[in-house]
């Protein structure tokens, strides 16, 4: 240590102990060496990159009506859909699942609602806030060029 003990915190003395105890160890030193190793292992994956890539600039977007495949599907859905939810709606299993949901709704996840575990898992799977897009072109009052999209 260059400060005498009697000068740090019994904070700052405690971290400074258990640094010297852990910068000798080899269990602490294959443990680093093997998280190193994997965080590498990880990030040179296919599944990382593809999740953490840019997105194309050019995407194309197909719309799947138009397909052979899933558009009869589609089609399917569209006129069978009305038929069901009416059915449903005037049926006496509809209404009780409704009454069951608005109960368990009530009683369950409203509570749960207020729960710490809840609030973190909504915080952690929030999309994140987009960033701020820089103004270059309409910075200078005299500018008299529009913005691109």
């Amino acid at each position: 240590m260059s400060e005498e003990s009697g000068s740090l915190s019994p904070i700052e003395a405690v971290g400074e102990k258990i640094s010297a105890i852990t910068d000798g160890s080899r269990v602490i030193t294959t443990v680093r060496t093997l998280g190193a190793r994997m965080s590498g292992f990880v990030q040179e994956s296919y599944c990382y990159r593809w999740l953490t890539k840019e997105p194309d600039p050019e995407v194309i977007v197909i719309d799947l009506r138009e397909t052979y495949t899933i558009g009869p599907f589609i089609a399917l859905l569209d006129r069978i859909i009305p038929h069901v939810e009416h059915t449903w709606q005037h049926s006496r299993v509809g209404s009780v699942v409704k009454r069951v949901f608005e109960r368990l709704s009530e009683e369950v996840f409203d509570p749960l609602a207020e729960t710490r575990g809840y609030k973190f898992a909504v915080s952690v799977l929030a999309p994140p806030e987009p960033p701020e897009r820089e103004r270059t072109t309409g910075d200078d009052p005299g500018s008299n060029e529009d913005e691109p999209f």
